[in-house]
């Protein structure tokens, strides 16, 4: 979420501890090519800088237990990116572990290299949302997504409303509302899979771009600022 006041924007193609850079970042084709990113290293850089105030680095350097493991204080991260987890919500959340808690054995590979094996796992841990008791009882994809990514955050993708969206019509997803958690999640993981993999030379050189700003990200993460930004320049327009 960005914070009150006007944001900082860089000047094309500067780093804040390096010198101007010869261009910007070619303009890429993501959610099936349906959704223009352009000047994505400029996108990635403003997201990075903490005087904007978007959520980097507060919920992305939350230190909780520094494992994959879930413990409670995983269960408020999502308050870092915009998500709210009230007394109630935190006591569903609280609920769910056991279901959550496989997030820590998941296989250790990013989403771009995972096989159709690797994806179903991961859409598997948000079938719990499909169980009737938990219906209509406050916590949905956004915030499950928002627990588990930190602790997997090369493989276990961020979802809300902008990547609903941005995924679904006229992306490559059908938009429905009856679909079933573990399905959708199955099929979004797979289309942001074929994205990192079509553009992966994009990805590569921006998550270099972000080590060397001294904010390590994962490919998968910088999907999702990049996503998320472009669908909001989208509705600003």
């Amino acid at each position: 979420m960005v914070g009150m006041g006007e944001r900082v924007i860089r000047p094309a193609g500067r780093s804040a501890a390096g010198p101007l850079r010869t261009a910007v970042m070619r303009e890429m084709r993501l959610c099936a090519g349906t959704l223009v990113v352009e000047a994505p290293d400029q996108l990635l850089l403003d997201y990075l800088d903490i005087r904007n105030g978007y959520s980097y680095p507060a919920y992305d350097t939350l230190e909780t237990n520094g494992s994959s493991a879930l413990v409670d204080g995983d269960l408020l991260a999502p308050l870092l990116l915009g998500a709210h987890v009230d007394s109630g919500r935190f006591a569903l959340l609280r609920e769910m572990l056991p279901a959550l808690e496989a997030v820590a054995d998941l296989p250790d590979v990013d989403l771009q290299d995972a096989d159709d094996d690797h994806v179903l796992c991961v859409a598997g841990l948000f079938g719990v949302l499909d169980e009737p008791r938990y219906a209509g009882r406050g916590i949905r994809g956004t915030i499950v997504s928002k627990v588990l990514h930190r602790k997997r955050p090369e493989l276990v993708p961020l979802y809300d409303s902008r990547i609903f969206e941005a995924y679904t019509a006229p992306g490559a997803i059908p938009r429905t509302t009856d679909r079933a958690w573990q399905q959708f999640m199955l099929e979004l993981c797979t289309q942001m899979r074929d994205d990192l993999r079509d553009e992966a030379d994009a990805f590569a050189a921006l998550e270099r771009l972000a080590a060397d700003e001294g904010s390590p990200l994962t490919q998968l993460r910088i999907l999702d600022i990049l996503v998320w930004r472009s669908a909001e320049a989208s509705r600003e327009q």
